[in-house]
Formats: C-alpha cells, sequence, structure tokens
C-alpha cells in the first residue's frame, strides 16, 4: 500500500537514515516489508522486498501486484499526518491487485526524528493479513452455518412438542404435561439464541445489538430453573431458591441474560457434587438486582479464577465433561454489556460462588447498546 510520491528509489544524501553498515545487513535478510522514506515520500532504505514493493508494488512473499494508483491519495493523507501531528498511525487496509482482487494489509507509520528533534522522514512496516481474514471469514461461515442448521430441527422439536401438548396423540397426565412445557419452552429459547446468532455473524460481524426492556429477574431465574430440572435430577442434584423481598426490576435485553442464567447454571449444575445441593438466590444489593448460586464443588485456585471468564478456556476435560470454554465467556461479554459485574469466589472446603449484578436504573446513553464478541 506505499508507493514513493516522486522517484520512487534516490540515493540518500543525509547519512541520519542510513550510517551504519550493520543497518544494511540486517535489511537484506529480513522478508518483511520495512522500509524508511524522507518528508517526500521518496524511498530512502528498507528490506530487501520492500524496494520492489515501493517501486513496483510487487508484494513478492505473497505473490501479489497492487494497483498502487488507486491509493496514492490515502498514502499521501496518512503520511502528511504523521509528518504534521508527530504521531503513529495503525490501520488495516483493504486494497486491490492490479486484477482487481482484494487484498488485506495492516500499516503501521511512525516518525524519525533527527537529531535537532525535529521529523525528518517515516518509518513504514506492512504486513499482508489475507490468511488471517479468510480464516475469520471461514469461522464466522461455520458458525453462522451450525446455527441455521441447529435453528432447522429445533422448529421440528416445538412443532412435536406442541402437538403432544395438544394430546394429538392421547392423553397426558399431568406430569407429562409439565415436563413437556418445560421442554417446550427450553426450545423456544433455543430458537431464540439462534435467530440471534445467525443475525449476528450475517448483519453484525460478531455484534449484537441488545433490545432493552424492563423485567423481572427473579421470574426470569425461576424460568431458567424450571428448564434445568432434569439436568439436575440426572446429575443427582437438588436445587434450592432463596428469594429476597420487594426485589426491584432490571432493564435489559432478556434474552441475552438469560443465556448468563442459564451458562452459569448448566456449570454450576455439571461441576456440583453428586446428592449435594445448588443454593441460588436473588436480591437486592443497593443500585443493583443480584443473582448468584453456591455449590459444593471443586476448588478453583486463584490462577484458575484469573482466567476462568477468558475465551475457550475450559477446565471441562478435567472433569470428564464436554466443554470448549465460551459459556463464561459470552456471559462475562453480556453482563459487562449492560453495565453489570460478574463474579467467582472459590473457597477450599470445596465451596464456590457464581454470580453477576445488574443495574436497577437504565443509564442514559446515545450510544447503541451492543455485546461485541
Amino acid at each position: 500500500m506505499e508507493t514513493a510520491h516522486t522517484n520512487p528509489i534516490v540515493d540518500s544524501k543525509d547519512n541520519v537514515f542510513v550510517n551504519h553498515y550493520q543497518l544494511e545487513a540486517l535489511l537484506k535478510h529480513i522478508p518483511d516489508l520495512i522500509y524508511m522514506k524522507d518528508l517526500d515520500g521518496n524511498f530512502i532504505n528498507g528490506t530487501r522486498n520492500a524496494v520492489e514493493f515501493v517501486k513496483s508494488g510487487i508484494d513478492t512473499e505473497n505473490d501479489i501486484k497492487i494497483d498502487m494508483k488507486s491509493i496514492e491519495k490515502e498514502i499521501l493523507e496518512e503520511d502528511n499526518s504523521v509528518i504534521t501531528q508527530g504521531k503513529t498511525i495503525s490501520n488495516e487496509r483493504e486494497v486491490y491487485d492490479v486484477k482487481g482482487m482484494p487484498h488485506y494489509y495492516t500499516v503501521y507509520k511512525t516518525p524519525i526524528y533527527g537529531m535537532q528533534k525535529q521529523i525528518i522522514g517515516i518509518a513504514v512496516k506492512i504486513n499482508n493479513i489475507d490468511k488471517s481474514k479468510l480464516l475469520e471469514a471461514q469461522k464466522e461461515t461455520f458458525v453462522a452455518t451450525l446455527g441455521h442448521d441447529l435453528k432447522n430441527p429445533t422448529l421440528a422439536l416445538i412443532s412435536v412438542l406442541t402437538l403432544l401438548l395438544k394430546e394429538n396423540f392421547g392423553a397426558l397426565a399431568p406430569a407429562q404435561r409439565e415436563i413437556l412445557d418445560m421442554a417446550l419452552d427450553s426450545c423456544f429459547s433455543m430458537k431464540a439464541m439462534l435467530s440471534g446468532l445467525i443475525a449476528t455473524y450475517r448483519d453484525g460481524n460478531g455484534i449484537i445489538n441488545l433490545n432493552y426492556d424492563q423485567f423481572s429477574l427473579e421470574e426470569l431465574v425461576m424460568e431458567c430453573v424450571n428448564e434445568m430440572v432434569c439436568l439436575a435430577k440426572d446429575k443427582d442434584v437438588g436445587v434450592s431458591i432463596q428469594k429476597g423481598c420487594k426485589i426491584p426490576t432490571v432493564y435489559g435485553d432478556r434474552v441475552q441474560i438469560k443465556r448468563v442464567v442459564i451458562n452459569l447454571l448448566s456449570n454450576g449444575i455439571k461441576y456440583a457434587y453428586k446428592n449435594s445441593v445448588l443454593n441460588i438466590s436473588v436480591y437486592n444489593e443497593g443500585n443493583y438486582t443480584c443473582f448468584k448460586f453456591e455449590n459444593k464443588s471443586p476448588y478453583i485456585p486463584p490462577d484458575k479464577i484469573e482466567t476462568i471468564f477468558a475465551q475457550y478456556v475450559s477446565y471441562a476435560t478435567a472433569y470428564k465433561e464436554l466443554g470448549i470454554g465460551l459459556g463464561l465467556y459470552t456471559s462475562q461479554k453480556i453482563v459487562e454489556a449492560h453495565d453489570g459485574k460478574i463474579f467467582v469466589e472459590s473457597y477450599k472446603k470445596d465451596k464456590n460462588i457464581f454470580g453477576f449484578k445488574l443495574p436497577n436504573e437504565l443509564k442514559k446513553t446515545d450510544k447503541p447498546r451492543t455485546v461485541i464478541f
């Protein structure tokens, strides 16, 4: 993405730029596109590949010839910004080769200062990131396709459960109806989350727009607990809910907050000791409405707690469970996007506490409320 503004290759008359033969030897063997140019845009010195790149737009390492004329104006504007403001700039740029194909580069420019602390040139470093961009696109396509493929069986399951609840295949006992109602609620939640996932990767490039509403966190937690009853029974874990008094409503995206509660509860049940009880609390704390649970489960050392909300960090394998380390990561992102706080505490007597706090009052802002994953 760089070209000389006038004569592309000139001999330097200012020894400030190149005053050591060691620099020449170093630049000769570095394959990266790194070079220096003077205030007029003339090439001074650089790596072996940079010479050809500046002269004719050929990126030798990646076998690409850039259409330099199409970006001359942008280059001049960047150079002038570095020279006049004396600041380093870094950006990602989409450019086209001579065949009209798009390519992606990161461009880093910083001013070079002379003996009198005046700017005498610009140092430039350019990296091709086509491979990382392709990998990123492949990941997004995979997730979007997976979400779409999961949505179809979810819709089919909703149809089947609806028919069963209408007793099209025979009368239902009260206990059967209760279980089917919970299963149907879970399917509707899955449908909503999958729709959001598909929209995120189709339109938002990893950004979810939050749809704010006023709702009862207490009622939402009860709804989630009902959906997790079967999992708790399967793991031989009891569930106890302690309700507070006059718990205020919260403002937020109910679907996204439900994701957080489900993620935390499923983890709490998954790692809890058999025949133990998961104690859940919903309570008020100052200007926050809070949710937390306490369970009997393995102690989490401080170094693990520091990374437990990081992306793709999972300790499921150690406990012979299935997990890829996204549940707590997404939960933290969602809570923090709501101006809330997520927390974890671990005690050596095999007691762990997970929870989050959400503001009772909606903060005014002109910015769109989003979650960026």
